[in-house]
């Protein structure tokens, strides 16, 4: 049996030097909380990007309004149920099955309580966490934790600003917020701020 498994993130953790606050402590850049790291401080094995197919959405669990780390406002969640035609695009970290067992301890495991295995990849399982429901309490997210996302997003997949924008604007808790009369340079302010970090 391996010792390695490939963790999944699909919000702030497409972002490298917020994920690795997780592996060897730290505060994220736009975020306040401090992370404790792992015992294992070792670096990732290797990341690379896959698309998967549970729902995107911002929420926070209960009446929450805020959390510690990154203000007002959700954070990102996906849909315990799969949909063939929704894609996420997600970052994957190859990780050590004890640093996976510790960053699911950092990351709450009263908010992310249900794993899902994706997959395998080379023989190695593929491991994300979300919400064991649906959550109701949908919300916009921060402003920081928007940019962290989109900042993810760009070392991932990619992605230029409009593209972020147009990934984004659709999902819940964003889509609420920023209603489809409003035009283009508006939908890509989620995006192109993270272009001044």
């Amino acid at each position: 049996m391996g010792t390695d498994v490939w963790y999944v993130g699909y919000g702030s953790n497409l972002s490298e030097q917020r994920f690795l606050c997780y592996i060897q402590g730290g505060t994220p850049r736009l975020g306040k909380k401090r992370n404790d790291g792992c015992t294992d401080r070792t670096l990732p094995k290797d990341n690379t990007h896959i698309a998967i197919h549970y729902p995107l959405y911002f929420a926070l669990p209960g009446s929450n309004k805020k959390t510690t780390n990154w203000g007002h406002g959700g954070v990102a969640f996906i849909s315990p149920h799969k949909d063939e035609e929704t894609k996420t695009l997600c970052r994957m970290w190859k990780i050590t099955k004890g640093q996976y067992i510790e960053v699911k301890k950092q990351e709450g495991s009263g908010w992310y309580n249900k794993e899902i295995e994706i997959g395998k990849e080379g023989g190695i399982p593929i491991y994300t966490i979300t919400n064991k429901v649906d959550l109701a309490n949908v919300l916009p997210p921060s402003e920081a934790y928007l940019k962290t996302i989109a900042l993810g997003l760009r070392e991932t997949c990619k992605l230029d600003n409009e593209e972020i924008a147009d990934y984004l604007i659709e999902k819940k808790g964003i889509n609420y917020n920023y209603p489809q009369k409003l035009d283009r340079a508006i939908r890509c302010m989620i995006a192109c701020k993270s272009s001044k970090e």
